[in-house]
């Protein structure tokens, strides 16, 4: 998931290294790490309105996931969008069930202008 890969490049990056000086440690590989992700398969789609939408979700102890993806006429499923974020302070401290739901909130709150008005499957 790409908050969990990012987690430690961020905090890097926000100044929580000693004295704003980033030391290239094996926390920071998190920057090969993404940019592998990125550049690698699958290849986003563009939605196709007609057909429903798949809204997949996932909560780490560190973060949320989010995938938007669509079945299309070859019968595989393509992703639309990805979204990640890290979880604040507090919301790390939640049971398992409400990050979920939190991922699902997510999802569905920044995902609105794909969705409103059409069929999907959570």
């Amino acid at each position: 998931m790409f908050s969990t890969i990012a987690a430690p490049l961020t905090d890097a990056l926000k100044g929580k290294c000693r004295k704003g000086v980033v030391h290239w440690t094996e926390d920071c590989e998190a920057f090969n790490s993404l940019k592998q992700a990125l550049a690698s398969k699958p290849v986003i789609h563009s939605p196709d309105y007609n057909r429903q939408f798949i809204l997949e979700t996932d909560a780490s102890d560190n973060g949320i996931g989010v995938v938007l993806s669509q079945v299309t006429e070859d019968d595989k499923e393509h992703p639309i969008v990805y979204l990640s974020r890290k979880f604040s302070d507090v919301e790390k401290r939640y049971c398992v069930s409400e990050k979920e739901c939190a991922a699902i909130i997510f999802g569905i709150q920044r995902l609105k202008y794909y969705l409103d008005g059409q069929a999907f499957t959570i």
